[in-house]
């Protein structure tokens, strides 16, 4: 397998393998060409001329203890079902690091789409780096703390990051740029999904991106400023009818509900996250 970087003419081949191994339609993943598609920072592995594996390596930061480090986020890594099996994906991961590398990036972060894939991206020195909880809570739970004054507002990349760098000021986290908070939000529609925000006392204050999937609204992401969990439910409440609420949580926040006891089931999991720093 001959591996490079990608240049704009490969976006035709790219989409075919990414619709072969994802299932995503035209429109989704025109959506990411267009916006987050960067050919230097995309590299493919060719055979017989053809490419049969890929992967994106996104711009962000890595905030640990208040310090911020380059970084990059590798995303729909896939090899053609066709070509499984050989170590290609192996390959492509060691060439992004010497890319990440020689770029002076310290890190790259990754979400695993399955827990199975954990193991495998540790062979290459990735490692869990944060932990979340998934809580689900019932409607009436929500309708107990939710506050009605709170002013319903489309989400948008400005306000998400707003919130976001409220809720995030001295956490450990990856920091994406208000483009990469765009392309979420557009994401999440071209998924089908829904987005809500509140603002309070004139600030925005809380949003969510979330699923809805029988009577269950899956939480994808949400953040809300101190004191502005009850903003938040009212926004639920406003954009979904679902009967329950799904979150998934950092382990270092929590969700609270002052109006009763913390009774909800709630079941604690590694993050999806990896982080790698890259060293000489």
């Amino acid at each position: 397998m001959i591996i490079s970087t990608a240049s704009k003419d490969d976006i035709g081949e790219l989409t075919a393998l990414w619709q072969t191994c994802f299932g995503d339609d035209d429109d989704y993943i025109g959506a990411f060409m267009r916006s987050r598609f960067v050919p230097e920072h995309t590299l493919i592995g060719r055979e017989d001329g053809k490419i049969c594996s890929a992967l994106y390596l996104l711009d962000g930061k890595v905030r640990i203890a208040g310090e911020a480090f380059d970084a990059a986020y590798l995303y729909a890594a896939c090899t053609h079902p066709d070509f499984r099996s050989r170590g290609y994906m192996g390959e492509l991961l060691r060439s992004a690091e010497s890319l990440c590398r020689d770029s002076g990036l310290d890190y790259i972060c990754l979400v695993p789409a399955e827990d199975s894939l954990f193991d495998y991206y540790s062979r290459f020195g990735y490692r869990s780096a944060f932990e979340e909880k998934l809580l689900k809570i019932d409607r009436s739970h929500l309708e107990l703390i939710a506050d009605n004054s709170a002013q319903i507002e489309e989400l948008t990349a400005e306000n998400m990051q707003t919130v976001r760098n409220a809720c995030l000021c001295g956490i450990d986290c990856f920091v994406w740029d208000i483009d990469a908070l765009q392309y979420a939000i557009d994401e999440n529609a071209n998924a089908g999904c829904k987005s809500v925000a509140a603002s309070s006392s004139g600030r925005s204050s809380a949003y969510a991106l979330f699923d809805e999937d029988d009577e269950t609204a899956i939480i994808r992401e949400c953040a809300a400023r101190r004191g502005c969990i009850p903003a938040l439910a009212h926004a639920l409440l406003s954009a979904s009818k679902c009967s329950e609420f799904s979150f998934r949580l950092p382990i270092f926040r929590s969700l609270r509900i002052r109006s009763r006891p913390a009774t909800t089931p709630c079941s604690c999991r590694l993050t999806q996250i990896r982080c790698r720093r890259s060293e000489i």
